[in-house]
């Protein structure tokens, strides 16, 4: 399994080195419904993980295969690049080393339609939508930390209702703005 393993990094390895667009067949639902399960999508070869800008849809390697999903954050520990990425579609947000990042999507293909993510247009919509992650992320980890400096592990019944039902609408309004479109 492990010679398996190597075959397959050096036959990424060799791709990235082409600089070549490679068409991928999606499998899975987590970045729906931007990225529907019956999609085609075009990946272009990323050399450096810094390249990738927040709201870029990443490539890259995961524990359970190949993975297409939102970059929503990007930071340094001890001079290596980590990003932080998200499905559009009820995932929780992981970090992923630089080093795993294989590519970035750049087209979509439809029957019926076709998806350039390099527009000007896309470009926009998916740094808002990214910004949009990475923001929200912050604003509840910071309301997390006030709410223990101020309430400890005392429950308030009423407020966590509130709380929970604001933090499920606010992750679900990217998915419900992507199927207005």
């Amino acid at each position: 399994m492990r010679d398996l393993q190597d075959i397959k990094g050096q036959f990424i390895d060799l791709w990235k080195e082409s600089g070549k667009e490679k068409v991928f067949k999606i499998r899975g639902t987590s970045m729906q419904p931007l990225i529907r399960e019956s999609d085609t999508i075009s990946v272009r070869p990323i050399l450096n993980a810094a390249d990738l800008r927040i709201g870029d849809i990443a490539v890259f390697k995961g524990t359970t295969g190949i993975v297409a999903h939102r970059i929503v954050g990007k930071f340094k520990i001890d001079n290596a690049c980590y990003l932080r990425e998200k499905g559009d579609y009820k995932q929780a947000p992981t970090v992923v080393p630089a080093e795993l990042i294989i590519g970035k999507v750049v087209k979509i293909y439809r029957p019926d339609d076709t998806i350039n993510l390099s527009s000007s247009l896309w470009y926009i919509i998916n740094s808002v939508v990214g910004h949009y992650w990475q923001a929200l992320f912050v604003i509840l980890d910071l309301v997390s930390a006030i709410k223990t400096k101020r309430l400890g592990t005392t429950r308030i019944p009423l407020i966590t209702a509130a709380y929970l039902k604001l933090t499920r609408l606010l992750i679900q309004l990217p998915t419900i703005i992507f199927r207005r479109k």
